[in-house]
C-alpha cells in the first residue's frame, strides 16, 4: 500500500506545513508526526515506543497529513510565506540596470499577496 508520506519531496512539504501549523494539531499527531519525520523512525518503531499498533501508527500519520493539508487549503499560510520569499529573491537580484522592472514585479508579487491570492479564504 502507497503511503501519502513517502517521497522526499512530500516529506519535506508535510516538515513545513507541520512547521506552520503544529500548534493545531491534537498532541498524539503531533508526536507521531515527530517521530516519523523528525526522528525517521519506522512505523514499527514509533508503535513500540508509544505502546499503539503499527496501524495505529500508519492512521495517526495520515489523519496528522490531511490535517496539515486541509488548514494550508484553508488558510494557505505557506502559499503566502512563498510569495514573499518570491518577493524577496527578486529584490535581492535588483540592480541599476534593472530595478524599474524588479521594482514592478515585486510590487504585483506583494500585492498579491496582500490580497490573499487564489486561496478561497484570503489570508
Amino acid at each position: 500500500m502507497k503511503r501519502i508520506y513517502e517521497s522526499p519531496e512530500r516529506i519535506h512539504e508535510i516538515i513545513m506545513l507541520r512547521d506552520i501549523y503544529e500548534g493545531l494539531l491534537p498532541p498524539r499527531q503531533r508526536q507521531v508526526a515527530y517521530l516519523k519525520f523528525d526522528e525517521d523512525l519506522s512505523l514499527s518503531e514509533i508503535a513500540q515506543r508509544l505502546g499503539i499498533s503499527r496501524q495505529g501508527c500508519d492512521d495517526a500519520i495520515r489523519r496528522c497529513v490531511r490535517a496539515l493539508l486541509s488548514y494550508e487549503d484553508k488558510l494557505g499560510f505557506r502559499k503566502q510565506l512563498a510569495r514573499i520569499e518570491h518577493a524577496l529573491e527578486l529584490a535581492e537580484s535588483m540592480n541599476e540596470a534593472n530595478w524599474r522592472d524588479m521594482q514592478k514585479r515585486i510590487l504585483e508579487v506583494l500585492r498579491d499577496a496582500q490580497a490573499g491570492g487564489d486561496t478561497e479564504y484570503g489570508v
